[in-house]
């Protein structure tokens, strides 16, 4: 096996997960990315003789709408469950979401959507102490700001309130107990921001499916106005226009859609460039914002919504309470120390 997917396996299962001699391992995968499911077996299988191994195309053609019975039947009695595949339009909600809420009823989650060879060979990578560990101090200088600006050299410019009924979350990759669960590669802090005003412009990659479909989005970027924490959507500008058309029907899917949902900040220092994923691009060290689901089982925010759509401003520059703490994306490490 390739020792780059053998190291990111070990880490996906031994660092990350902690997967444990007596503990039940489930495998959820797909054909296009059947090799990272592979291999996540075979480190867990040097573990634990008890692991589930499922590909998702022999329940059905994709998207897949339901969680099938079988899978279903295995997660519940599972300590860690991996789930390894490439987003569909519809299954957010239908097929991710309640397996993820069936895993951390039983155990922990790994949740790798478009996991790709790429992100195995980079981010997959890290040192995940030392990423836990730059995390945790962003997001305790984070937690003592009541503001934020963001501004990127293509225009965007976006200034933040911060709640202290919101908390800020760590992403650090280091998933060890029952209940918790996250996205591989892992390296930011988050929060719902109590209020968001300006212009984002997204011109690395946007969150759910349409990373997949369009990709990196440098030569097409998209303008997205925000007023009342919310995105003008008839006033979004895009020269793609079927990516424009498609993210304003997302937008509007629901009352909350196009509300701010997440503003976070990566911490994967280990990353030397975007890849055109946002599994792994939105943990690079910068700024991105999402609009939907607020995660309020995490943030404490009281509103939800069926959507959540990541939008990666690239070479990012932050200020929290006035204080620069990255600038062009990369961090400022003497300011870091001084606010901490």
């Amino acid at each position: 096996m390739d020792k780059l997917f053998l190291k990111a396996g070990k880490n996906i299962v031994e660092v990350c997960s902690r997967l444990m001699l007596k503990e039940t391992a489930t495998i959820v995968t797909d054909k296009e990315t059947i090799k990272i499911g592979e291999t996540v077996k075979k480190v867990a299988d040097e573990i634990t003789n008890k692991v589930n191994f499922h590909v998702l195309e022999d329940y059905g053609e994709r998207p897949l709408t339901f969680l099938p019975k079988k899978i279903k039947k295995d997660i519940k009695t599972t300590d860690v469950t991996y789930l390894a595949v490439n987003s569909k339009p519809g299954e957010l909600q239908k097929f991710r979401a309640p397996l993820v809420m069936l895993a951390i009823k039983s155990g922990r989650e790994i949740h790798m959507p478009n996991i790709d060879d790429a992100i195995i060979k980079s981010g997959m990578q890290a040192d995940y102490y030392k990423i836990a560990s730059l995390t945790f101090l962003i997001t305790g200088i984070a937690t003592k700001s009541k503001t934020a600006r963001v501004t990127t050299p293509k225009g965007t410019d976006l200034r933040v309130n911060f709640s202290k009924e919101l908390k800020w979350v760590p992403d650090t990759g280091l998933l060890w107990y029952k209940g918790m669960w996250g996205n591989l590669p892992a390296g930011e802090a988050f929060t719902c921001p109590e209020s968001i005003e300006g212009t984002m412009v997204v011109n690395g990659t946007l969150g759910d499916f349409f990373c997949a479909k369009y990709g990196d989005l440098e030569e097409t970027p998209v303008s997205i106005p925000i007023k009342n924490s919310r995105a003008v959507v008839e006033k979004i500008e895009c020269e793609n226009e079927a990516l424009l058309k498609e993210l304003q029907q997302y937008l509007l899917q629901d009352e909350n859609a196009n509300r701010v949902g997440e503003f976070a900040c990566g911490t994967n220092i280990s990353l030397r460039g975007f890849v055109g994923n946002l599994l792994q691009d939105e943990k690079f060290p910068g700024v991105h914002v999402a609009f939907g689901s607020p995660f309020p089982e995490h943030t404490g925010a009281d509103w939800k919504s069926n959507g959540h759509v990541d939008g990666i401003m690239k070479e990012s520059s932050l200020w929290f309470d006035d204080i620069q703490i990255i600038k062009d994306g990369k961090f400022k490490e003497k300011e870091l120390y001084t606010l901490d």
